[in-house]
């Protein structure tokens, strides 16, 4: 039996702990969260294979067409202080909803294959920005396993192996039936369904007191981040300014969303010209969470924040700002805080303190934070301070997160009016990579119209709405044909943080959600593809009687021939 406690922490009250989760992919935490995944999936009867990327399958072969396939699944790797739901839960209910076709009898009249998929490394934390590469690999994408490099200067090729080779390990250890390695778990024309269960990012469930959300779309991410440090502080907090700004504008809520998850330069002012000056760090304090699916007018944004109080300071002459710090974060997140170190003229620091405090109380009530004294900027150690990585050095990283009906070719032209306007204003320069140009996902309409008939037999509270956040079925295939959608379970506390929690009721609706659409996607495909195999065989015994007429060969009881067949 598939037990919730093996894969979440649960309280004797029944009640999810909230926990921090490090989990990065391809990590031994990893690798240990996977073996009970893999555990389950042998329980219940089904072949495992991983592939070349890492990602898993466990499948019940189809009775009639091994390549063609529907699927159910999510992630298990997690961002750095993540909570315990974010990606194993749709790992979770695509466990339970294969259980309950094996208590109906299901998995043996399966005439395609029914597989529960594991996708490798969906977050972006280890790769720099880098996200869902185990369904991206299975599409097709050409990756580059040797230039994909971790944070820790590992490459992608590197850090798979040691993966496999612990996964490997552990699993003998465990006592568990050998996994078979194999080029992909899923060929790209293969899907006939994917269903993806998962928490929901943000609150908007809760408090409108549903349980499920049914996605008509997944938003595509279009992400920036500085190639030279060519932006002084004053025009990268103007840059940082006018886009959340624009973002916030009620308007523009339903196109896009944006992040600055980091916000780190410095001055070039030089220490003897800081003499007479009273030297001293602000922090900026807000609230980690996802920069997709937190909307923008319930954001605690401290980088925002940082970048409002420099704006309203930057034209003040007796006050420089010296220097701007956020700590490791990832590429899709709101940052916990960002320090600020400033210089204000001794002598006139009476006079201008007022003006300095009126900015921080203006700019904390904009971006919805607080500001704290520090003594100074507590900076993360580089790994090579010689060579630090991209994510290291300083500069300006920008997430956008658009919706249908804003394609990247628009996005990169509100980001191109956004600069020039600045760069004009100000008389600096603003060098800018595009790393990621990520197109907004439509679901299938017709799985979205299944999942609210199965709400409503129900009595399930839901709603069908957008995901902010990116996933593994928007990156999963280019066939059109493939019916894919996304499910979410409600939740409290956001996402990428360790205050994400879920009632086990909600998590026992969506597992009653999948449960119904995972059957009645397999009575469908057993319907189609006995139909298609009937046609095709029809069409072959025409093509014998032709031939045996033409051969003069007699046909014992041809008429039956498809029925014995």
């Amino acid at each position: 039996m598939i037990d919730i406690h093996d894969f979440f922490d649960i309280d004797e009250n029944g009640i999810p702990v909230k926990k921090p989760i490090n989990r990065n992919a391809f990590t031994k935490e990893d690798v240990a969260y996977k073996i009970k995944v893999i555990k389950a999936m042998q329980d219940l009867g089904m072949e495992v294979t991983i592939d070349a990327i890492g990602n898993i399958c466990g499948t019940f072969p189809g009775k009639l067409r091994t390549d063609k396939s529907n699927i159910a699944g999510s992630h298990t790797d997690s961002v750095d202080n993540g909570g315990q739901f974010d990606g194993p839960l749709g790992v979770y209910a695509a466990l339970k909803a294969t259980e309950n076709l094996v208590k109906n009898g299901k998995n043996k009249t399966n005439l395609i294959n029914h597989k529960v998929i594991v996708y490798a490394c969906e977050e972006s934390t280890r790769f720099q920005g880098k996200a869902c590469l185990g369904s991206k690999f299975l599409r097709g994408d050409n990756l580059d396993f040797d230039n994909i490099k971790s944070r820790e200067g590992l490459s992608l090729r590197e850090c798979v192996a040691e993966f496999k080779a612990e996964l490997f390990k552990q699993a003998k250890e465990a006592g568990l039936k050998p996994i078979k390695e194999v080029d992909k778990v899923i060929q790209p024309d293969e899907i006939v369904t994917a269903i993806e269960g998962h928490i929901e990012q943000a609150d908007t469930l809760k408090d409108s007191g549903k349980s499920i959300g049914i996605c008509t779309s997944i938003t595509g991410p279009y992400r920036l981040k500085t190639t030279d440090v060519t932006t002084d502080i004053k025009t990268a907090a103007k840059f940082a300014c006018s886009l959340n700004e624009s973002a916030r504008n009620p308007e523009n809520f339903t196109n896009f969303r944006i992040t600055v998850p980091k916000f780190s330069f410095e001055s070039k002012t030089k220490e003897d010209d800081l003499k007479g000056k009273k030297v001293f760090t602000i922090r900026a304090l807000g609230e980690q969470n996802h920069s997709g699916s937190t909307p923008m007018e319930k954001r605690k944004d401290p980088v925002y924040g940082a970048a409002k109080f420099i704006e309203l300071v930057s034209n003040h002459p007796d006050i420089e700002v010296l220097e701007t710090y956020t700590p490791k974060c990832g590429f899709n997140q709101i940052n916990k805080y960002c320090d600020i170190k400033l210089a204000i003229d001794e002598k006139e620091f009476g006079q201008n303190i007022s003006h300095f405090l009126l900015a921080q109380r203006t700019a904390g009530q904009i971006a919805n934070i607080t500001f704290e004294d520090r003594d100074d900027i507590i900076k993360e150690p580089f790994k090579d301070p010689e060579n630090p990585t991209d994510d290291e050095k300083p500069g300006l990283y920008i997430d956008i997160r658009q919706q249908i009906g804003m394609e990247p070719e628009l996005t990169g032209d509100m980001i191109f009016d956004c600069v020039k306007d600045i760069v004009h204003t100000t008389k600096s320069s603003v060098r800018m990579n595009v790393t990621s140009k990520g197109k907004a996902y439509r679901t299938n309409s017709d799985l979205v119209d299944s999942a609210v008939e199965i709400c409503k037999e129900n009595n399930i509270p839901y709603e069908v709405l957008a995901s902010w956040a990116g996933h593994d079925s928007a990156t999963l295939t280019h066939d059109e044909l493939a019916r894919i959608i996304l499910i979410f379970c409600a939740s409290s506390g956001g996402s990428h943080n360790s205050d994400e929690t879920t009632t086990l009721d909600y998590i026992e609706k969506l597992v009653e959600v999948i449960s119904s659409l995972s059957e009645r996607e397999l009575n469908r495909a057993n319907k189609l593809y006995l139909e298609k195999t009937y046609a095709s065989l029809t069409q072959d015994l025409k093509h014998v009687k032709k031939l045996s007429k033409e051969l003069e060969i007699s046909l014992e009881n041809p008429n039956n021939f498809v029925e014995r067949i």
